[in-house]
Parts: structure tokens; sequence; C-alpha cells
């Protein structure tokens, strides 16, 4: 009789559970913009599961608290805030802040602190842009008429923001973005990084172009692999999401199978998908279909991608690219850029965003890497 109370017991307990989780994760399938959601509060073991918000406003009344409520309330556990610096095009030697276009320091700060106190993690990445760039001219061919000048600007640029974050207690910073043409620079980075490592304590990131993460040298000085996800996965074809996992899965196997030489765990650092019909395609170029909207290929594409990854222990994380950044900004099932503020994709994000959390078995240290990428 007392071995049937206990079986009792522990079936009834197994019932609530379930009830629970799925009440939890079958939660408000809006685009996040109720503050009033109150965001899990993460543990250190979980993974990074990010939405990036984009600081390029001086301006004191844009609402990036706001922002950073609707990122708490769709289940995150981190925010990326991206701060951008400038050159004039690829050739500059200089990197210069532009005032009209960007957050102030003191509002930085302010705001990793405001993130804290909502639960999330924060992951601070700078990244540079180009402000008058020649015919298909982009960060990742850059190639500057004196490279010593443009590394003393850039490691400045970086360690500008490191200040920033050390002094807020971020807990990721990444060192740069997408920079393929100074990749090969290996005793440059080497030089930033260490730099960056005698001023803060956090975890260490790059973010590597989704085509070009396998020559980088210097991966061994960091923490966390970094790297994008503009993958081609239809070639053209009808972005079904059968096609798409099918896609996912020689991708993985090669990634997987080279980071086991590297031995850290992977963050994909710009999870994103415009709301195009040519987005499975190309990714990268929210200029090909602006005005093509297609909602279902968008929320396939980041079903396949979740499908693929998800679970997956050597994933440390990943980072979703953006989050709407301006009150006059268009969201929605017409909207075409990448922001999936009130789009059939914002049910996906927050079910894969609100799923059981692991962690990588290659756990992240914030202690200098040993290990040197081959």
């Amino acid at each position: 009789m007392h071995k049937d109370k206990l079986l009792i017991l522990a079936m009834f307990a197994v019932v609530i559970a379930g009830v629970v989780a799925l009440s939890f994760l079958g939660a408000n399938g809006s685009d996040g913009s109720n503050s009033n959601d109150a965001p899990r509060k993460p543990s250190p073991a979980q993974q990074f599961r990010g939405i990036s918000l984009q600081l390029n406003s001086p301006r004191a009344d844009t609402p990036y608290e706001k922002y950073i409520d609707e990122i708490a309330a769709t289940g995150a556990n981190t925010v990326c805030l991206s701060v951008a610096g400038y050159q004039e095009n690829c050739s500059s030697s200089s990197i210069f802040v532009e005032s009209r276009k960007v957050c102030p320091d003191k509002r930085v700060t302010a705001l990793i602190d405001y993130a804290h106190k909502k639960g999330l993690r924060v992951v601070i990445m700078p990244i540079l842009l180009l402000e008058n760039p020649g015919d298909n001219e982009w960060r990742g061919k850059i190639n500057p008429k004196n490279w010593d000048n443009w590394w003393e600007d850039y490691t400045n640029f970086v360690m500008h923001y490191v200040w920033l974050a050390a002094g807020a207690n971020a807990e990721m910073f990444v060192v740069g973005s997408e920079l393929i043409s100074t990749e090969d620079q290996t005793d440059q980075w080497r030089a930033v990084i260490a730099r960056v490592r005698r001023h803060y304590s956090g975890l260490l990131c790059y973010s590597a172009n989704w085509d070009h993460y396998e020559g980088i040298k210097w991966w061994g000085d960091l923490d966390v692999i970094g790297m994008t996800t503009y993958y081609d996965l239809t070639d053209g074809k009808e972005p079904t999401l059968r096609r798409l996992v099918e896609a996912w899965k020689p991708i993985k196997k090669d990634i997987l199978e080279w980071r086991k030489k590297i031995k850290r765990p992977i963050l994909f650092t710009e999870v994103a998908w415009p709301n195009q019909e040519t987005c499975a395609q190309y990714p990268w170029d929210y200029y090909r279909a602006p005005d093509k909207p297609d909602p279902t290929a968008q929320a396939n594409c980041f079903e396949a991608f979740f499908r693929t990854w998800s679970g997956e222990k050597e994933v440390a994380g990943f980072l979703i690219w953006e989050w709407r950044n301006h009150p006059k900004q268009q969201i929605g099932p017409k909207d075409t850029s990448y922001v999936p503020c009130g789009k059939p994709v914002m049910k996906v994000i927050r079910r894969y965003l609100n799923a059981p959390h692991l962690g990588p078995t290659t756990q992240p240290s914030s202690r200098p890497g040993t290990q040197k990428a081959p």
C-alpha cells in the first residue's frame, strides 16, 4: 500500500510539472512589447539566448529602456548592445565615433545597469561601419593605406567600450565583427586581445563571417567562437521547412568537426533572416527584395535554425539580429527588415527562447585562453 501511494504521488508530480512546462512554453505569442512580462532570471550555466539592440541614436528620448523591457519579456536571458565606429571607406586609415549616430557613454553604462536589473546578461559588441562606402565596399573588405594607423585607431575604439563594459560588469565583450581582411594579421589581433584582457575580466568573443571562420589563427586567445548564420540554404529553390532543415545538416557537421580542433564553445552572433522572399538564399542582403515581404519564409528559416542547433551542447548560445531601436521604425508583417517585432516569426523565437536551457560541454572561461588554434 505504501508503494502504491508513492507511485500515485510520483505520477501526480509528473502531471503537474508537464502542465506548468506547457503553459510556460505556450505563453504570450506576441512580439514581446508587453513590458509587464517578467523575464526568467538566468543562471551562469545557461546558454546565452539573446537579442541584439543597436544603440545608434544620441537622443535622450530614444526609449532604449522600453526596448530592453520588450527583449526581457520575450524570454531572452541576454541583450547584446551594439555600438558603432566609422571609417570613411575601405581605404581609410582613421576610425571615428560619429556623435550623431552613437549613444552617449553615460547612457550606455546606464543601459547595461538597467538590463542587469531586468535579469539580463549583457554582451557589448562594437562594430565598424563605412560612412561613405564605394561600390561593393563593406567592413569585410577594408584595406587602409596605413595599417599601423588603422590598428592604433581600432585598438583605441575597442578599448573605449572595453572600459565601459568593465565598469558596468557586462558579461561578454566582442572584440570585432566580420573584419575579414584583418583576420590574417595574427600578431595585431593578439595584441588587441591581450590589452583587452588587462582591463576586462569577462568573456571575450570575435564574430566571424559565416564563410570565413576556419582560417583565424587566434581563436585560442578568446573564450568563445562567434559566427554569423548568413548561409545560402536553398540555392533559389522554395524555402520549405524540410528543405531548410536538410540544408543545415552538412553545415552543422562541418562546424562541429572544426570546433573539436579549437576547443571553444560556439556563439551564433547574428541569427538573422530579413522578412523577404529571398531571405533563405541571400540572408545577408536586406536590399535584395525590400518590396516583397515573406513572413512564412522568415519564420521557416528561424525554425530550421533552432531545430538544427537547439540542445547542441557545443553551442554557448545565440544572438538574434535585431530588435527595433527607434520609435518611427516600421514593424509588422509588411516590414521587410530583420526586425522580428509583430511578425509570425516571433512565435518561433519565443518558443525557443523559453525552451529548457542547456549549457555547452566546453564551458566558456573568464580566464585568458591558453589553447592556441592551429
